[in-house]
């Protein structure tokens, strides 16, 4: 499923097939430096990893860690994208990308493209970054994107010191524009243009029942599930609820 596009990049959930790539990706050294170990050692391990890490934040999140592929001929370059991690108050930008694609600009064209995305389709009002503390070069992508540098520090989401960066929105929360900006991006998810981010508008208590016993985690899954709600695009009866995530619908469970 797309999710976004950039000038030379397009930004796509993560299947399966991918789990070679993968694989490569979470055994780079500098992934193993400054990230972590995932451990993940073969495609089937990858596989198990795709699914579990990254695709089941698709439905849960309506937004995740998805693959950058280039334009022009369709190669998968690395991985970026924002996640809600236990122990960061905002979700945070995060990226990766094998040494053999460094020095072309596009984890900084990918990160860029995800940022405008968590403000116009995610309407995030506060987005994080997280590298290490001698990861200057990550550093420099977030900062060239629009994050500020908070310095180090220790977060509940690492064991050891993390550099911490931060893009806040300085207009006033107005609840009413907030819901009504929900209400928009609904629509958007169900019309097409933002497809990918429909879980995101949705209320847990939905999204607990939409998933409780689901095994079929694929976009045409994800796509049965916005005709079924396709109906209510326009329906202004739906509550809206705050939720520790920002406002949500509080949609029927289909």
């Amino acid at each position: 499923m797309d999710v976004l596009r950039t000038a030379r990049l397009r930004l796509r959930w993560f299947n399966e097939a991918d789990a070679p790539f993968v694989r490569e990706l979470l055994n780079e050294p500098a992934w193993i430096q400054h990230i972590y170990d995932a451990e993940v050692r073969t495609d089937a391990q990858a596989a198990q990893w795709i699914r579990e890490r990254l695709v089941m934040r698709y439905w849960l999140l309506g937004f995740g860690f998805w693959a950058v592929e280039r334009l022009s001929d369709g190669e998968l370059l690395g991985l970026c994208g924002v996640i809600k991690r236990d122990g960061l108050d905002h979700p945070d930008i995060g990226y990766g990308f094998p040494a053999r694609c460094w020095g072309h600009g596009y984890a900084r064209e990918a990160a860029a493209g995800t940022f405008d995305y968590c403000r116009q389709v995610l309407g995030l009002r506060e987005v994080m970054g997280t590298t290490g503390p001698e990861n200057h070069a990550s550093g420099r992508v977030l900062l060239a994107i629009g994050l500020e540098d908070e310095g180090v520090q220790q977060t509940a989401a690492h064991e050891g010191l993390s550099r911490v960066y931060r893009w806040r929105d300085t207009q006033p929360a107005d609840d009413d524009a907030q819901i009504a900006a929900l209400r928009w991006r609904w629509q958007a998810a169900l019309q097409g243009p933002a497809r990918a981010a429909l879980t995101a508008c949705v209320a847990p208590s939905t999204l607990e029942a939409v998933m409780n016993g689901r095994a079929d985690l694929s976009p045409p899954a994800y796509d049965d599930l916005a005709r079924r709600w396709a109906p209510l695009a326009e329906d202004v009866s739906i509550p809206a609820i705050r939720t520790p995530a920002g406002w949500r619908l509080q949609v029927p469970a289909p």
